[in-house]
């Protein structure tokens, strides 16, 4: 689903004409990598690139979702694979930008000793500059792929299924058809979280390179290469990796929960009465094909559950589906002693 980095601050800036011992070139490999993958998290948080593929790839097995939307399981699945192309080629030939800062990337030579810090610099530049254009491209793809409708009915599901996900990201409101000046208000309030979210944006990269690196280790030990290569893709096998890993992923999702929850309750704000209440019917009473779709997450997590053990922190039960779920403790209540919304300027 992601990729995956490590380590805290070694910054790329500064001496510039200082060059790396050779037993520094894997920690200069990994701090690039994990500079590149801490700006795809945070486009991702924000923009929600994977909450949509993971929808887009549940509905190929949700019968009443890929009819809902006026697909056959046989389309819903053509869809799903489309969105999740790999960008990189036709970018290639369609974006000349792109071709040009993977051709500039190209030359340079980061990982030999005798790099120097400014040539490492220059290298996670372009990579992120490639990397932000391949997002952008990815939900290009999605738009493409999906009718207006069929957009909608997604950013509903989006809305429904809050209890049931990890965070939340601005884009899924504007189904509630939100104004300019509350778009604002939302680009506003990712500025006031802007510490919570590099917080988050940390534990979140330095799990997936835990996954990365705990699965590197167990492949290495396997000395059949074609077992290797079926052990990638072998559900039992990843499966345990993550059931080795799950102090790593409670922490996550702890900080995970606590971004989650400041963030919804600045954004509810935002929202005007008639938009809240548009949004509460969703959540407690969706329409039919969200309810049997979420029923079947249910039933597939609880399989996971089976086999890694329940996590220690936040992850919704199997009887936890019930109005007031994805949203915090006191805020429904609060919100109607408050009285009319949407959220005013605290300076006023």
């Amino acid at each position: 689903m992601k990729t995956f980095q490590i380590l805290p601050a070694m910054l790329l800036l500064g001496l510039t004409t200082v060059t790396f011992a050779q037993n520094d070139v894997d920690a200069v490999r990994r701090q690039v990598l994990y500079n590149v993958e801490k700006r795809f998290q945070r486009f991702d948080l924000l923009n929600g690139i994977n909450a949509r593929l993971l929808v887009a790839q549940g509905i190929t097995s949700s019968e009443a979702f890929y009819e809902e939307l006026g697909l056959s399981q046989d389309e819903a699945i053509e869809f799903s694979q489309r969105v999740m192309t790999n960008t990189h080629p036709i970018l290639m030939n369609e974006d000349l930008v792109y071709k040009s800062l993977y051709e500039e990337r190209a030359k340079l030579k980061p990982f030999l000793p005798d790099a120097t810090e400014e040539t490492v610099e220059k290298y996670t530049d372009l990579w992120m500059q490639m990397n932000e254009i391949e997002q952008k491209k990815r939900i290009e793809l999605i738009h493409e792929t999906y009718s207006p409708d069929q957009m909608k009915k997604i950013n509903e599901f989006l809305i429904a299924d809050m209890s049931e996900t990890e965070y939340v990201f601005p884009g899924m409101f504007e189904v509630l058809e939100l104004s300019d000046e509350q778009k604002k208000q939302l680009d506003e309030i990712i500025k006031e979280l802007e510490p919570e979210f590099e917080k988050h944006i940390d534990e979140m990269v330095e799990y997936h390179f835990k996954q990365k690196e705990t699965t590197d280790a167990k492949l290495k030990a396997i000395t059949d290469p074609e077992e290797r290569v079926r052990l990638r893709n072998d559900f039992d096998f990843i499966q345990k990796i993550f059931a080795d890993i799950k102090p790593e992923r409670d922490k996550m999702m702890m900080s995970g929960k606590k971004l989650t929850n400041n963030l919804k309750i600045k954004m509810f704000d935002v929202l005007t009465d008639e938009q809240w209440d548009r949004m509460l019917q969703l959540i407690d009473n969706p329409p039919e094909y969200i309810k049997k779709t979420i029923m079947q997450q249910r039933k597939e997590r609880e399989e996971l559950d089976n086999i890694n053990g329940k996590p220690e922190v936040w992850q919704p039960g199997p009887n936890s589906w019930k109005p007031g779920d994805p949203i915090p403790e006191g805020y429904r209540q609060q919100r109607q002693e408050r009285g009319k919304f949407p959220r005013v300027n605290q300076s006023e």
